[in-house]
């Protein structure tokens, strides 16, 4: 046996990475997203409990084709609860019809799915 003496290794076979740095990526994920929306709510909802506690005054409402005299305070409130029941039922509707969409092409029976 011979020693042919050093021997150097075979360039690497396969992709080359980019030469220069990266771009700088910012990643903005559902958990940023979340964050940013839930800080945005909670500033309305505060902003929206200081305006009723400042008017307190009492006024007559008509509802329902029946006149009440109660806080503005407390009309304020209850329409503002209201907005947000029918707020959430309308984000309901939407997402039961995207669940079933969803479900539709787990399927493989979504129109768009289906072969002519």
């Amino acid at each position: 046996m011979t020693d042919a003496g050093p021997t150097t290794p075979a360039p690497p076979t396969g992709p080359t990475p980019p030469a220069g740095p990266a771009p700088a990526e910012r990643r903005r994920g559902v958990g940023y997203s979340t964050y940013a929306i839930t800080v945005l709510v909670l500033l309305l909802t505060i902003t929206m409990i200081v305006f009723v506690v400042q008017n307190d005054q009492r006024v007559n409402i008509w509802l329902f084709g029946s006149t009440h005299n109660m806080s503005l305070a407390g009309a304020l409130a209850a329409s503002a609860a209201a907005g947000l029941v029918i707020g959430l039922l309308i984000g309901l509707i939407t997402q039961i019809k995207v669940r079933k969409e969803l479900r539709q092409y787990r399927r493989g029976k979504h129109p768009a799915q289906q072969t002519r």
